[in-house]
């Protein structure tokens, strides 16, 4: 994707014109790159309008400005003939000749008299041959992705081979691909319907050239067991896939939990269940070995890596006495079939995956031959578990990993579509590969088309590691635009690209509920809907300027994900609404009722136009199936809904009046349901304001110069009269209360918001900390009170501080800056974490403080407080990660208030090396860890904190000070700059 040009549009000096240009090629060479030449060859003519002509011979050709030469080293016989005619304009190939898919692109002399010039597209093998192909149909403008997104192309006149020297080095990790799971009933569905009723080799054709467009060489295929009886197996479903995929040059595996080629449909095909169970004891075990030898059999003719081990039927922990020693001699055994059908275990490539449970028995002494793939795992969410010791990384197989874009499982399920944030991948999969995991990553990808862009970003980390740095990010989307819609576009649709990443940071979709962000504090759920709102009202605005050409792809791979993702966050907050309206029992509870009726509708239509749209008709009919509301109400229910549901609608009686003494006005204030909401108070008269105990329910949030200048209160209507309501005139000019009256119509759909707004600081009495009362009338005699805190205290002109404000403290530790000293220790990540300020950790070059504990300096932040607390609550937020080390060591940080320190306080422990920690279930969804620290702040103003993290993957968001105003959210108390006068709001 950032591959060197060796294309150009214009012409130049030395430069070739390839249209109309005939293909050169040996018909000994690997078929893999003929079947590339092909596609090559219709890429061509859909960008040129002319298809070239491939031939395999110079003799009796007519004469022509030049060849497009494309062989691999090896086979290739004209590459010779390049070599030995003219040193001078001739490409030495000894720089890849021997290297793992690499490849040379150059335009040279034509040894021959029926062409002038040469454009050589020389590889070290078969897949560095095709990947050189690829990469010039990318650069020509036809996107890995053109089929399965509908990706146009942009016709041209003439398309240009620049006259340089481009060598692609062996790529960063040598086996890179996919697992296609999880694919019932989406791509089970979509595959049915297009390709027949098995994953068939029409079906594999699809998949194995987009892999190598991807510059991948590996596959998993698809494995759901069981409805439609009885599943997938890749191979006995088409008897083609496997010689199929050998010709094309994709390296074919199978999952974790189907060794030795076989797939668990394949058992239960042949109807094991009934003759012997899937397990690993004296019964069991002849058969199993017969099933073994028979995968690996089949497998010897082909390019293949044979995964070893062995799970319980189902994907669950064997069911052993002993799982060490029965999963040893599974691999014993193993062992011995290959040896038996490769003449040594050591002739063919082999993994062991360490998923879930298996990696503890690894790290209880499972003893795994030193030439097999060890496959470390992440958690299923996207962290990975287990990082390689030194000596592992020597290990002649190498290690790799297993890494989730989507999964099936505990705590829930995440597969409808992409809700992967780039910043996290890169941040998990770089560390990975700095560890020594460059042998084979393996990318679990659900359904695919869903995840065509959280996937084309890991494997273009695959194929080169240093092409996109934390920074980078932005240019990855701009980039990943302009090859799908033209350079003319790029900015625009990489900046919402980019945006909608930020926003998947903060959860995932199917992870959010009604009661995820709160709808009362810090304006959380109405900023988050505001964002997406924006961006799907850009996106839409952009539609409409698009070329026709590109809309189908543009609503595939930009609005709907936008659209949807805001319909379906609208319509779990639009539910907390209508919930909390019906207990303050407003009029509007049931308006509310209806838009989350109609947004569930909504949400089906666009799925309804994904499966059959204006450009594409029903080419992607089922593959946006999947449903995703509803899910159990049991916590440790991670099961996805079989159809979509909406439960606890709330509706109040709209031909019913409230009880007089409650009255048909009501009030409600920012950061607070009430005190007895919607009940009957027989305390009090609807004449009279809350009072005593009741009074905080109408406490509005308090407006200081270092934190917000305004809030909020609705009035609403709660019968079936229109109320007319006024705020009683404030004495108080500095005060601008926004409308200051106005009527409620019985049937009106929305309540009336009274902003209350202080611009100018100046004009408040210094000093001032106070709650203001603020009267509100009706005109039917209803009359409450409202309760407006303002803190106008100031800190000294001298001190430079993070503020408390609202009785806390917040610091987005992303917006500040480090200085060159601290940059030498410390990165800023600014597109990691759920802020949109970052995140800070070790710089990648540090090595482990714990072993250069004094050489890294301390993050200080200076802190102003008003509040004496004698336990001030200090909360930092880390993205999620998990303690990934071999040694055992504890993920750590210190953090120091003031005089008091806390030395070595862990992020993330395990009881033992496998298991995952306390809290995981929770910090894998909201994806943070919050750690609290009580420490005493009782003597008011200046403080310092001093963070330092000990360990790589400790990474910092936020820190909250709490002095006991903090409010409950999903985010926590935005920051702010610590700069007087209005500051900075970052969510």
């Amino acid at each position: 994707m950032f591959s060197q040009p060796i294309t150009a549009f214009e012409p130049g000096p030395g430069y070739l014109g390839l249209k109309d240009l005939p293909i050169l090629t040996d018909p000994n060479d690997d078929e893999g790159i003929h079947l590339a030449v092909d596609a090559l060859a219709c890429d061509l003519a859909s960008v040129t309008g002319q298809k070239p002509e491939v031939w395999t011979t110079v003799t009796g050709r007519p004469h022509v400005e030049g060849l497009i030469l494309i062989g691999s080293l090896p086979r290739c016989r004209f590459l010779s003939d390049i070599q030995t005619a003219d040193q001078a304009t001739s490409p030495a190939y000894n720089s890849i000749s021997g290297m793992w898919e690499s490849f040379e692109t150059s335009i040279c002399n034509s040894p021959w008299p029926v062409a002038d010039r040469v454009f050589v597209i020389s590889g070290s093998d078969k897949r560095g041959t095709i990947f050189g192909v690829y990469t010039l149909s990318e650069q020509i403008g036809v996107s890995p992705w053109f089929w399965w997104a509908d990706v146009a192309v942009q016709p041209r006149e003439q398309v240009y081979a620049l006259p340089v020297t481009v060598r692609q080095g062996e790529p960063s990790v040598q086996y890179r691909g996919i697992f296609i799971n999880d694919e019932a009933p989406a791509l089970r569905d979509w595959a049915r319907d297009k390709f027949g009723p098995q994953f068939n080799a029409e079906f594999y054709t699809k998949v194995f050239e987009l892999l190598l467009r991807l510059k991948a060489n590996f596959l998993w295929p698809a494995m759901w067991s069981g409805y439609p009886e009885p599943g997938s197996s890749f191979f006995t479903d088409d008897p083609a896939n496997q010689a199929l995929a050998d010709r094309y040059g994709i390296v074919v595996s199978t999952s974790h939990h189907e060794p030795m080629q076989r797939s668990m449909t394949e058992w239960h095909v042949a109807n094991k269940g009934l003759k012997a169970r899937w397990r690993w004891d004296e019964q069991n075990k002849p058969v199993l070995v017969e099933h073994f030898k028979g995968g690996a059999a089949r497998a010897k003719p082909y390019e293949s890596v044979i995964t070893l081990g062995m799970r319980g039927d189902t994907d669950k922990a064997l069911d052993m006495d002993d799982p060490v020693s029965t999963m040893q001699d599974i691999v014993t055994t193993q062992r011995k079939i290959l040896g038996d059908v490769y003449g040594s275990p050591e002739n063919v490539p082999q993994v062991m995956a360490l998923y879930k449970e298996v990696q503890s028995y690894y790290e209880q002494g499972l003893d795994i031959p030193d030439d097999v793939t060890l496959l470390f795992a992440d958690d299923n969410f996207g962290h990975i578990r287990r990082l390689p010791t030194p000596e592992e990384q020597q290990r002649r197989g190498g290690c790799g990993v297993y890494y989730h874009l989507e999964y099936v499982g505990h705590p829930r399920s995440y597969k409808w579509m992409n809700t992967n944030s780039c910043g996290k991948i890169h941040q998990q999969l770089t560390q990975a590969f700095d560890s020594g995991i460059k042998k084979l990553w393996i990318i679990n990808v659900g359904d695919i088309k869903p995840l065509e862009v959280p996937l084309t970003f890991a494997l273009s980390l695959a194929w080169d590691i240093k092409s996109i740095a934390p920074e980078m990010i932005p240019a990855f989307y701009d980039t990943f635009a302009a090859r799908t819609f033209g350079s003319e576009y790029s900015s625009n649709i990489g900046r919402l690209l980019l945006n909608h990443d930020r926003l998947l940071a903060l959860r995932r979709l199917e992870h959010i509920e009604s009661d995820t962000f709160s709808i009362l504090n810090y304006n959380e759920a109405d900023d988050i809907i505001q964002r997406l709102t924006d961006h799907e009202e850009a996106s839409s605005a952009l539609m409409d300027t698009l070329p026709e050409m590109h809309k189908a792809a543009f609503f595939q791979l930009v609005h709907y994900p936008l659209r949807a993702a805001r319909v379906f966050v609208d319509l779990h907050i639009s539910l907390a609404k209508n919930q909390l309206y019906g207990e303050q029992r407003r009029n509007t509870t049931n308006a509310m009722a209806m838009r989350v009726l109609a947004l569930f509708d909504l949400d089906h239509d666009l799925t309804q136009q994904f499966h059959n749209s204006p450009w594409t008709g029903d080419k992607w009919n089922h593959i946006m199936k999947q449903p995703r509301y509803g899910f159990g109400t049991n916590g440790g229910d991670y099961h996805t809904p079989s159809r979509d549901l909406v439960r606890g609608l709330s509706f109040v009686q709209s031909r019913q009046d409230s009880t007089p003494i409650a009255g048909q006005m009501g009030v409600a204030v920012e950061g607070h349901i009430g005190i007895l909401p919607g009940l009957a108070n027989e305390e009090c008269c609807r004449m009279q304001p809350s009072r005593g105990g009741r009074a905080s329910g109408l406490r509005l949030p308090s407006l200081s110069p270092y934190g917000r200048n305004s809030c909020y209160f609705e009035v609403y209507c709660r019968g079936t009269r229109p109320v007319s309501w006024s705020v009683e005139a404030s004495s108080y000019k500095w005060l601008c209360i926004s409308p200051s009256s106005g009527t409620l119509e019985s049937e009106a759909t929305q309540d009336q918001r009274v902003s209350l707004i202080i611009s100018d600081w100046s004009r408040v009495p210094a000093g001032l900390c106070t709650a203001i009362d603020i009267g509100i009338r009706s005109t039917d005699g209803d009359y409450e009170e409202v309760h407006l805190p303002v803190d106008n205290r100031r800190v000294p002109a001298s001190v430079s501080a993070f503020v408390e404000s609202d009785g806390c403290v917040s610091i987005a530790v992303g917006d500040v800056s480090l200085s060159e000293f601290q940059k030498a220790f410390y990165q800023h990540l600014p597109y990691l974490g759920r802020l949109s300020s970052g995140a800070i950790s070790l710089a990648s070059r540090v090595p482990d403080p714990n072993t250069l504990i004094t050489a890294v300096p301390h993050l200080t932040y200076s802190v102003f407080t008003f509040t004496a607390a004698a336990s001030a609550t200090v909360t930092l937020y880390f993205t999620m990660a998990l303690n990934a080390r071999a040694d055992g060591r504890p993920l750590a940080y210190d953090l120091i208030v003031d005089n008091t320190a806390l030395k070595g306080a862990p992020l993330a422990g395990r009881s033992h090396s496998a298991d995952l920690p306390e809290g995981w279930d929770t910090a894998v969804q909201d994806l943070v860890w919050t750690r609290c620290h009580a420490f005493d702040m009782s003597v008011a103003g200046l403080h310092t904190i001093r963070y330092r993290p000990l360990a790589q993957g400790v990474i910092l968001e936020k820190i909250v000070v709490d002095l006991g105003g903090q409010r409950q959210s999903y985010l926590g108390p935005p920051g702010y700059s610590p700069v007087q006068g209005r500051p900075v709001v970052r969510l």
